[in-house]
């Protein structure tokens, strides 16, 4: 189970990697367009948004069908007894969309647990730095007020540690993001099916 619910993060995971350099790019902007970073950044976490809904809005629709399918398997099984395989940890359940989205920011949660660590014992800042670059889509509007020119990539290892912390406004946006398309992805085939099954009823009866 837990190796389908990294399998699934793995995307939007790997968005978020790929959206740094726009963050960092951003960021770039001098302060006297302060109101263009916003836009931008803006702009930056509603297209990672938009790519995580519609990954997990796939992921809902195939969990349904795999769900239907399951179905008519299990049907099999007991009319025949016979042992056949059934996909359970692809089936739909509308609380996985949000797991899904919980996987996706397990770094930034072990990341900021050890930045915490090692701040309080060594004043070490590397495990916060990691955290902030990683979600810097997110992060980036703490430190548009205060980066400029081609110090960017510095900034981010000099913000204070207790400012690093506001990454974790990711946790929210993705687990809700995930886990709503997810459910709005099935729920356009579980009315496809309801539709099927009523317009069969109108044809065969009950």
């Amino acid at each position: 189970m837990v190796k389908y619910y990294i399998k699934r993060a793995g995307l939007p995971f790997l968005y978020l990697l790929f959206m740094i350099m726009p963050a960092l790019g951003i960021l770039a902007i001098g302060d006297n367009l302060l109101w263009l970073k916003i836009i931008l950044g803006v702009l930056c976490v509603a297209l990672y948004c938009v790519v995580v809904a519609m990954v997990c809005y796939k992921e809902g629709q195939d969990a349904v069908k795999v769900r239907a399918a399951n179905d008519l398997e299990r049907m099999v099984i007991v009319r025949t007894g016979e042992n056949r395989p059934l996909k359970i940890h692809e089936e739909y359940k509308p609380y996985k969309g949000f797991i899904m989205g919980l996987f996706t920011v397990i770094p930034l949660l072990f990341l900021a647990a050890l930045h915490t660590l090692l701040y309080l014992t060594a004043e070490v800042r590397w495990a916060g730095a990691a955290m902030v670059l990683l979600y810097l889509v997110f992060f980036e509007f703490f430190m548009m007020d205060a980066v400029v020119g081609d110090g960017a990539t510095e900034s981010v290892s000099e913000t204070p540690w207790y400012e690093m912390y506001g990454a974790l406004i990711a946790v929210p946006i993705i687990i809700l993001v995930s886990g709503i398309s997810y459910i709005l992805g099935a729920r356009k085939i579980l009315r496809q099916q309801e539709m099927i099954k009523a317009k069969q009823r109108e044809i065969y009866g009950e």
